[in-house]
């Protein structure tokens, strides 16, 4: 277990569900555009720095880099913070071109960071199969994916076309080959495992948001036809159906075991995920929408699902949001009232 006093691993996961919500879904509430982006941008950003110094302060002790390296299914969580870095450097782009010559340092750092985990991935991956862990892994192994797909989408925004196409191209397939031989792992999980739904993990959302996040690197890459963009799009339409309608049945199963606020709004870090996913399949849309829709191929229906979409976006953060500071004032007060005693 990591220490109380230690970050989670998984907590850039926050950064990245805000972060997306700010790239897309609140364009389609131009109260909210208008009046609090920027702003929640500006917070985000402080956000980001305190938590990634946090994480950092974290590595810098043995026993949190001897956990990392000991739970190797858990120690992909630390892709969050190249997803989140990646997000926030598109965020500053968006919000505040001016700073971009200091968004290119960030990318490079980010760059070096996810060389080092993607080395580290790999030793991971091949730890889970030597340990026999295949029948405990889970969405989290596909941050591998995510992280070298949100490189490619911080390089596109930060530099345009000063990056090659052979090498964007190269990025988006190593990403595609991780997820397949992840994804691997987790069906042969599923195999063992599908008759209890309690199995279903939070973070198997990234199963879909994984295929996103590389939709959304084709399409700002321009190296791609729309007949191939249009065919990831449906394979994500696909797998987040089947993905979302398990947690749906997994959480009335919740209900009915451990009841409605146990069962269901109970706070844990890796519900960001969903929020990250969700928002994901937002922005692939709405960039893909944007990129390829004219009056020969309008793609209604793939504007109707967007604009559900960025309901439910908004939606899911404010719940999460509310079961996140319910949490908080829940350990408050027992805290408090140990003082007063």
């Amino acid at each position: 277990m990591f220490s109380f006093k230690m970050i989670d691993a998984s907590a850039g996961s926050i950064i990245m569900a805000f972060a997306i919500f700010l790239l897309g879904a609140i364009y389609q509430f131009p109260f909210l555009n208008y009046h609090f982006a920027l702003t929640l941008s500006g917070l985000l950003v402080l956000a980001w720095l305190f938590m990634f110094f946090a994480f950092f302060r974290s590595l810098l002790k043995r026993d949190y880099r001897n956990n990392l390296v000991n739970l190797p299914i858990k120690s992909f969580g630390v892709g969050t913070w190249i997803a989140a870095t990646s997000v926030i450097c598109d965020l500053i782009i968006q919000r505040a071109p001016a700073l971009l010559p200091l968004v290119k340092i960030l990318v490079c750092a980010n760059l070096v960071f996810w060389i080092i985990f993607i080395i580290f991935c790999i030793h991971q991956l091949k730890s889970i199969i030597v340990n026999k862990e295949i029948a405990n892994t889970h969405g989290v192994i596909l941050l591998s994916t995510v992280s070298t797909q949100s490189i490619v989408g911080l390089l596109v925004t930060t530099f345009g076309t000063s990056f090659t196409p052979d090498l964007i191209i190269a990025f988006i397939t190593l990403g595609i080959l991780l997820y397949l031989f992840s994804i691997t792992l987790i069906i042969i999980r599923f195999t063992t495992k599908w008759r209890d739904i309690h199995e279903w993990k939070n973070t198997d959302c990234i199963i879909h948001g994984a295929v996103s996040i590389t939709g959304l690197a084709m399409v700002q890459s321009g190296n791609f036809t729309f007949n191939s963009i249009i065919l990831v799009w449906y394979m994500v339409f696909v797998l987040f159906l089947v993905v979302e309608i398990a947690d749906i049945t997994r959480g009335i199963a919740r209900i009915h075991k451990y009841g409605w606020r146990k069962g269901l709004f109970t706070y844990h870090i890796t519900q960001w995920a969903r929020n990250f996913t969700f928002g994901m399949f937002y922005f692939f849309t709405f960039n893909m929408v944007h990129t390829f829709s004219n009056s020969i191929r309008p793609l209604e229906f793939h504007n109707h699902v967007l604009h559900l979409l960025g309901w439910i976006v908004l939606l899911l953060l404010i719940v999460e949001v509310s079961l996140f500071l319910i949490s908080i004032v829940i350990k408050i007060i027992p805290l408090a009232t140990t003082k007063q005693i």
